[in-house]
């Protein structure tokens, strides 16, 4: 009988080990700068091709190879990083598996040329589909040149897995920030289809490195921090919690100079800001820590971003007490934000929602939304109540009960309603009872309003007279510029400022109250999204949503009658709006049938 196990030929072997390192072009960059910081380069030149798709070249000024370590370096296994067993419980390099270069050179057309210092003439080595060509002679500067064109030309399967070109760009600048911040001595310039889309100078120190890449902005109201544990220490900016933002992206955590993703310090982080942020805000946080190589574990995972410490509770420990203990020193109350109210006016929720809507919806009475032309004629008038009949439920002045008649067109509601625990509003209806979660239909209510603006005021933008300066990321920036003629469209004008800044220069009428920096945020936030499109009427309904959720009335908020009453006739002339814009439901119907059977009323 046949053997049925055989040894894999190296060509497949190294496909199989590329789809676990090599995933996208960001991959493939991720390996070759990591490649020239061990080779202790202090400049690197970048260019990218088709969001590197169709190239990744990255020059460094490191030490360079010799002619026979050129022609190892594209073996399965081989590196100059480790020599035994026990080098790979302390490993203090960022590559060591020895499958990097092997992995790409198996999917790709690559060509490195690398020269020593002590060399008159360097080396050139070509691999396509990994069939490698040379060593041969050649000239070139000190250092090592790898360029790696048509990745996956030969597997067009994983070929088609590839994003956009936008996508697979910003990636590759997000895989280039994780890389540069914990390295301040090192320069880069990154090139996009020939155009310079990031250029970072040596900096002296990490405030100076957070500053080049995130904008100077961002890195002012940082604090630093500093503590040790015997071989433990940390080194930290982390932001205020005026700071806080709605997602993770500017919260980056660092091991022995290496990028991780691990849950308990990322719990760490959080606990520690506990009562400072709201739950579903996370801080801004750049956190370096370094440990003993020994005490750590980076072989969980090919791409080295898993690690496991031999004492994580010390280490969860360290994070916790150093952050808290910064915040705490700082001692900053978290400021307000708000619109420009009049000279002496007290700033109150009612107040802010009342100019908000008053600028959104100027064609209508204040908190009172416009009228639909064609719409039924539904009129909620709030009437006096003798004190006997107001409710006195136990709930700490939590209710109060209302009689509201409405006309014939009332979609089966009698139009008396009672606030329960300032968040529900309960209206009695022919049927029985409904049930009304008064932000979800707020929430919907601006929703709607602010789409319909959208669509009337197309081309209308106001221009600021004063441009506001947004500080973002490399990756951030880059995925926001490229679609700046589609936000042009909608009456968003963005321009590069600098570094990595954005300037924003009008905004579109609907969204003249929203701050421009929370804009772009969520802007670029809805471009993150994976497959996300940026059509005109998606970016609005995305942007829409994001407004009325911040605008809308919130639980324990306690409304007035007429705004009650407000709400409840939109809600009747709308009788489909029956989600908020996230999809959570607007209102809960209990019918008399099911009443009385709770009340064993009927048999």
């Amino acid at each position: 009988m046949a053997s049925l196990i055989r040894v894999l030929p190296e060509e497949i072997a190294n496909r199989i080990a590329a789809g676990e390192v090599i995933e996208r072009p960001a991959a493939v960059l991720k390996e070759l700068v990591e490649n020239a910081f061990d080779a202790d380069a202090t400049h690197l030149e970048i260019d990218l091709e088709a969001g590197g798709t169709r190239l990744v070249r990255v020059r460094d000024d490191g030490h360079g190879m010799s002619t026979d370590d050129l022609a190892l370096c594209v073996q399965s296994h081989a590196t100059s990083k480790i020599a035994s067993i026990d080098d790979l419980f302390r490993v203090a390099s960022f590559g060591f598996r020895g499958e990097a270069l092997p992995s790409i050179a198996s999917v790709s057309e690559t060509t490195i040329l690398s020269r020593r210092a002590e060399d008159e003439v360097g080396a050139r080595l070509q691999c396509r589909g990994g069939e490698i060509e040379g060593p041969v002679p050649a000239g070139g500067p000190v250092g090592t040149t790898v360029e790696v064109r048509n990745l996956f030309f030969n597997v067009p399967a994983r070929r088609k897995f590839l994003k956009a070109e936008r996508t697979e760009l910003s990636q590759a600048l997000e895989v280039v920030t994780r890389l540069l911040l914990p390295e301040p001595d090192v320069g880069v310039r990154v090139s996009h289809n020939g155009k310079r889309v990031l250029e970072i100078a040596p900096d002296r120190d990490l405030r100076g490195r957070v500053g080049a890449l995130f904008g100077r902005r961002l890195v002012e109201p940082l604090l630093e921090t500093e503590v040790q544990d015997g071989d433990i220490s940390m080194h930290a900016l982390i932001g205020p919690p005026s700071l806080a933002r709605t997602n993770t992206r500017q919260q980056y955590l660092f091991l022995n100079g290496r990028y991780i993703k691990d849950r308990s310090l990322s719990f760490a982080i959080k606990d520690a800001y506990r009562g400072l942020i709201m739950p579903k805000e996370h801080p801004v946080t750049f956190l370096f820590i370094q440990v003993n190589p020994g005490d750590v574990d980076v072989n969980v995972h090919p791409t080295k971003t898993e690690v496991r410490f031999r004492d994580k509770d010390r280490v969860f420990g360290l994070v916790r007490r150093g952050v808290r203990a910064r915040l705490l020193e700082d001692g900053a109350d978290r400021p307000l934000k708000m619109g420009s109210q009049q000279a002496g006016a007290p700033a109150t929720r009612a107040t802010m929602l009342a100019d908000l809507e008053r600028e959104l919806f100027s064609d209508s009475p204040t908190g009172s939304p416009a009228r639909e032309a064609d719409g039924p004629s539904v009129t909620f008038v709030p009437t006096a109540v003798p004190d006997d009949q107001v409710s006195t439920n136990p709930c700490k002045g939590h209710a109060r009960a209302r009689p509201v008649p409405l006309t014939e067109a009332d979609a089966g509601m009698s139009g008396r309603f009672i606030q329960i625990h300032r968040s529900y509003i309960v209206v009695e209806s022919s049927e029985g009872l409904r049930i009304v979660d008064q932000h979800a239909l707020h929430e919907r209510r601006l929703y709607e309003e602010l789409l319909r603006r959208f669509e009337s005021a197309e081309g209308e933008d106001q221009r600021l007279l004063v441009p506001e300066v947004v500080d973002l990321g490399a990756a951030d920036q880059a995925l926001l510029l490229d679609k700046s003629d589609d936000l042009k469209a909608l009456g968003i004008e963005v321009e590069p400022f600098g570094g990595t800044s954005v300037c924003v220069q009008s905004v579109p009428l609907a969204l003249s109250r929203l701050s421009p920096e929370d804009l772009v945020l969520g802007l670029v936030a809805t471009l993150q999204e994976e497959g996300a499109k940026l059509d005109r009427r998606e970016l609005c309904s995305e942007v829409a949503a994001g407004l009325a959720c911040r605008a809308a009335v919130k639980f324990n908020d306690s409304l007035p009658d007429d705004e009650i009453a407000a709400l409840l006739a939109w809600s009747a002339r709308n009788p489909d709006a029956r989600n908020c814009p996230h999809g959570r439901p607007v209102a809960v119907s209990v019918d008399l049938r099911e009443l009385e059977n709770q009340f064993q009323r009927k048999k």
